[in-house]
């Protein structure tokens, strides 16, 4: 009887543990995500709208994908009149119940060292990595700028 008892233990356990990372994953929303067209050998950049739906922040830490060498998440700032362009090293806070938007001249994800350029109507997908929903994979249709 006592190892019966242990084993209902264990899978209510695990059962709380699944529900608690879906609960996390189900709170994080994309929306209106896109990619611009690149010039020949130039890198291009995705946006969308992060919605947080939960009662905690989360943190988007990363960004990957097949089709570029590398991918990261950047924001356009301007400084001194200057356009500046930094890699979120640490991640882009989601602040619960808020949305962030990247789009140009703010957030975004660069792509550089693109295996081929972006024309507008294809897609792309990418993984993004958050700290508390995990991974949260978004098509990104190429379009020209709005």
């Amino acid at each position: 009887m006592m190892s019966r008892l242990s084993a209902l233990s264990v899978v209510a356990v695990l059962l709380f543990a699944v529900s608690s990372v879906n609960a996390y994953a189900d709170s994080i929303e994309i929306d209106e995500p896109w990619a611009r067209p690149n010039p020949p050998g130039a890198p291009s950049a995705g946006f969308m709208i992060v919605k947080n739906t939960g009662s905690d922040d989360d943190v988007l830490l990363g960004v990957s994908g097949d089709f570029a060498a590398k991918l990261e998440v950047h924001r356009s700032s301007m400084v001194d009149s200057v356009m500046k362009m930094e890699h979120q090293k640490d991640g882009v806070v989601i602040p619960a119940g808020e949305q962030v938007v990247f789009k140009p001249g703010s957030y975004h994800l660069m792509f550089m060292g693109l295996k081929k350029n972006f024309e507008p109507g294809e897609v792309y997908t990418v993984t993004l990595t958050f700290k508390q929903a995990g991974i949260v994979q978004v098509e990104l249709p190429v379009k020209a700028m709005p």
